[in-house]
């Protein structure tokens, strides 16, 4: 039996939340709502690259005597422990898994980055992190405009219904 490659992404998400501008400015109202949104984010993210993703959150200041995990829309998502950092914890995650696995760090410090790097991983900064799911998501709009026009194209309609729905979906992408 043949072994699969695990694609592993660990975030540290308060980094990306520190440098995604909207969740930047949600998170001096409402840090747990800025947590959320990027837990959703990061959500369609999963889904759309097929990754299996690991959030990290620093309880560095807080009284949480251990770690804690929990799974939401299939990730898992970690509250370190006190006294403990999300840097730390990605350090020690890394130590722990096999070069086999294809694994990403999601951070901009540079200690990170540069240990991730030195143990076979991927480094990717926040905002490119932000570039790649703006992509995926571009992708499928593409694909399911495809995906449209290939199915129109199967129906017999005169020409003139056809170039009526084309300035309708024209009118429909110059609104989006």
């Amino acid at each position: 039996m043949a072994l699969t490659k695990r694609n592993i992404s660990f975030i540290d998400g308060y980094n990306v939340i520190n440098k995604w501008s909207e969740l930047k400015e949600l998170s001096k109202v409402n840090l747990a709502d800025a947590r959320d949104k990027l837990i959703e984010e990061l959500a369609e993210y999963k889904s759309l690259s097929g990754e299996e993703i690991v959030i990290v959150f620093d309880a560095y200041n807080l009284d949480r005597i251990k770690e804690t995990v929990i799974e939401k829309y299939a990730m898992k998502i970690v509250f370190t422990k006190r006294f403990q950092t999300a840097d730390s914890f990605i350090e020690r995650q890394l130590a722990k898994i096999d070069t086999y696995n294809n694994i990403k760090v999601v951070t901009d410090d540079g200690a990170v980055q540069t240990q991730a790097t030195s143990k076979g991983a991927i480094r990717v900064t926040a905002l490119e992190l932000r570039a790649e799911l703006n992509t995926l998501r571009n992708k499928i709009k593409r694909k399911r405009k495809e995906n449209f026009n290939q199915n129109f194209k199967t129906f017999p309609i005169s020409d003139k219904v056809s170039d009526m729905l084309d300035k309708i979906r024209e009118d429909l992408d110059d609104n989006n």
